[in-house]
C-alpha cells in the first residue's frame, strides 16, 4: 500500500469512524506519529484558502519529506561576484563582435581554480544557467499586412556548371504576408547584383512592397557609428527610384527576417537537392524559375489559398506603386582603349571596335552584361565575366586588322572565342584560305546575316560534289528562299548546272592538288 493511501485511510478512519489515533496506528500497522501529522496537517489545510495560490489539494498530494535548503559552502558571495564578472566580460565581446573568443562554462571554472576557490564544475553550471536564464529573450509575435513588407537575404549554392564546380549567389526575396518567393542566381554579391535582382523581382511581382527589410550586409549598410547606421548610396538611389523603405535588422538577430532566412534553404533544398548539374547558367536560371513557380502554387500553411493567390491580395492593396521606369542597375566608368582595342575592367579586358585606340570611352557595367559608349553611342555590347583576367573578344571588331594580318588569325584570342559556327566553317573550309574566310565575315557583319549564311552552306554540303567558295555562298544568300530551294533542288537540270559550276570553281581554285571534282 503507497503512503498516498495510507494518508487518505487515515483520514477516513478518523473522521467517518471517529477512531483515535492509538486505535488507527494498531489497525494500520503505523507509527502513532505519523498518523498525529497527517491529521495535524489536515486540520492546518483545511482552514486555509488555497484557490489563489499554487497548491494542490491536500487529499491527492503524496506525503514528501521536508526540502532541505542547506547553505552551500563553495558558491560564496565573493565566488558568485566574481563568476558575474566573466559573464560581463562576455556580454562585452558580444557588443562588439568578439562572439568566438568569449569564455565557456568550463573556462569560467578553470579560471576560478586558478585563482584559489575550491568549487565544483556542476555547482558553477548550475549558477550560470540560472544567471543566463533571467535574460532570456523575449519575442513578439507579427501579423503581417498585405503588401507592406518584404525580406531580402542571399544564400550560397554550388552548382555543376558546365562540368565545372561553381560556388554561385542565390537572391531570394519573400514578401511576410503571403510567403510568396523570387529568387535568381548571380556569380556575385556587389552592389550591381543587388540592384539587379530588386530590379527583376519588382517586375515579376508588378507592385513594390511599402518596406524592404535587410540584415547588415555591406551593400546595405556603409558603416556603424555607435548605434546609428548609414544606408549605402547605391541603396538609397533605388529606395528613392522605386518609392519604399528600408528596414534593418538589429545585429544578429536574424529572427527579425525569418520569412526569408527560412525561405534561403528552403528553395535551396527543394530545387537544388535533386539536381545541380547544368550546361549553363541560363539553363539553371530558368530551372530555378520553374520550381518557384511551382512551390508558389503551394497552400499557405495558415490560409486556405496559395502563396500566388495571396500575393495577388497584396497587388491589389498596392495597386499603383509601381509608377516609374525600370531602374539601370549599372555601374558607368570612363576607360581609355589600349593598343589591343580593349578596355580593363576589373581584371577583364573587352574588345572595343577598330579606330578607337587611344581614346577614353565610356563602359557600363550590369550583372550579365557590358556595355561600350563613345559620343554617346553604343559600339560594343559583351557578355559580363565574373572571373579575373579574362579577355572577352569579337571577332567582328577586328576585320579591318585581319584582312592586313592574315597569318594572325588562326591562333588569335578573337578566332578562339567567335561562336561555335564560326570556328566550324574556318576549321573544315578555309584553313591556308584566310582571305575568303575574312571576306565572308566581312559579308555577315555587314548584312547581320549568320544564320542565313549558315543555312545556305548546310544546303551546300547536301551535294558532295559542290566545292564550298566564298563566292557561292554569298551569292545564294543574296537570293530569295524561292531560288535557293531551286538552285538546290534534286531536279536533273539543277543537278547538273551544279557539277558544272563545282567543276569550273575546283579548276580556278584548286590548291595544286589536281583534282578536279
Amino acid at each position: 500500500m503507497i503512503s498516498l493511501e495510507k494518508k487518505q485511510l487515515v483520514l477516513i478512519e478518523h473522521y467517518q469512524h471517529n477512531m483515535s489515533q492509538r486505535q488507527i496506528a494498531e489497525k494500520l500497522k503505523m507509527s502513532r506519529n505519523t498518523v498525529k501529522k497527517y491529521i495535524e496537517q489536515d486540520l492546518a489545510a483545511r482552514q486555509q484558502d488555497t484557490r489563489n495560490l499554487p497548491i494542490t489539494d491536500n487529499y491527492v498530494t503524496s506525503p514528501a519529506y521536508k526540502k532541505r535548503n542547506g547553505k552551500k559552502r563553495a558558491l560564496t558571495n565573493t565566488v558568485m561576484k566574481r563568476i558575474r564578472e566573466m559573464m560581463k566580460q562576455n556580454k562585452n565581446k558580444r557588443e562588439v563582435n568578439m562572439h568566438k573568443q568569449q569564455l565557456k562554462i568550463i573556462d569560467i571554472h578553470e579560471k576560478l581554480l586558478d585563482e584559489g576557490f575550491k568549487i565544483g564544475y556542476t555547482t558553477v553550471r548550475n549558477f550560470v544557467n540560472r544567471e543566463e536564464k533571467k535574460e532570456k529573450e523575449v519575442f513578439i509575435r507579427q501579423e503581417p499586412t498585405a503588401g507592406r513588407e518584404i525580406e531580402f537575404d542571399w544564400g550560397e549554392v554550388k552548382l555543376f556548371i558546365d562540368g565545372k564546380l561553381r560556388s554561385l549567389s542565390m537572391a531570394v526575396f519573400t514578401l511576410a504576408y503571403s510567403n510568396d518567393r523570387y529568387a535568381r542566381l548571380y556569380e556575385s554579391e556587389t552592389m550591381v547584383c543587388v540592384q539587379d535582382a530588386h530590379v527583376k523581382c519588382i517586375e515579376a511581382l508588378g507592385f513594390v512592397p511599402n518596406v524592404f527589410t535587410y540584415d547588415n550586409m555591406r551593400t546595405v549598410v556603409k558603416n556603424f557609428i555607435g548605434y546609428d547606421r548609414f544606408i549605402t548610396d547605391g541603396m538609397k538611389s533605388l529606395s528613392l527610384h522605386y518609392h519604399f523603405q528600408i528596414r534593418l535588422c538589429q545585429p544578429r538577430k536574424g529572427n527579425e527576417k525569418g520569412h526569408v532566412e527560412r525561405s534561403v534553404e528552403y528553395i535551396r533544398r527543394k530545387a537544388f537537392a535533386h539536381r545541380d548539374t547544368f550546361t549553363s547558367l541560363e539553363e539553371a536560371q530558368e530551372y530555378l524559375v520553374s520550381i518557384i513557380e511551382k512551390l508558389n502554387q503551394r497552400p499557405h500553411y495558415l490560409k486556405e489559398k496559395t502563396h500566388h493567390e495571396l500575393m495577388l491580395e497584396e497587388k491589389a492593396e498596392r495597386a499603383g506603386s509601381l509608377t516609374a521606369a525600370p531602374f539601370d542597375p549599372a555601374e558607368l566608368i570612363e576607360l581609355r582603349v589600349d593598343k589591343y582595342s580593349t578596355v580593363t575592367y576589373r581584371h577583364n579586358r573587352y574588345s572595343v571596335p577598330e579606330g578607337h585606340v587611344g581614346e577614353y570611352i565610356k563602359l557600363k557595367a550590369r550583372a550579365e552584361e557590358v556595355l561600350l559608349f563613345s559620343e554617346g553611342e553604343c559600339i560594343a555590347k559583351h557578355k559580363r565575366s565574373w572571373q579575373v583576367h579574362v579577355w572577352v573578344m569579337n571577332i567582328y571588331h577586328y576585320l579591318n586588322t585581319l584582312q592586313k594580318k592574315k597569318g594572325a588569325l588562326a591562333q588569335s584570342e578573337c578566332l578562339s572565342q567567335a561562336p561555335k559556327q564560326i570556328k566550324n566553317i574556318y576549321q573544315r573550309y578555309y584553313i591556308g584560305n584566310e582571305k575568303d574566310f575574312l571576306e565572308l565575315l566581312v559579308y555577315t557583319k555587314e548584312r547581320d546575316c549568320l544564320a542565313r549564311v549558315l543555312e545556305v552552306i548546310t544546303e551546300l554540303e547536301k551535294n558532295p560534289l559542290v566545292q564550298l567558295t566564298t563566292e557561292k555562298i554569298i551569292f545564294l544568300a543574296e537570293q530569295s528562299a524561292e531560288v535557293r530551294t531551286v538552285l538546290t533542288g534534286q531536279d536533273d537540270v539543277a543537278s547538273q548546272s551544279l557539277d558544272n559550276l563545282s567543276s569550273l570553281a575546283a579548276l580556278f581554285h584548286s590548291k595544286g592538288t589536281g583534282v578536279v571534282h
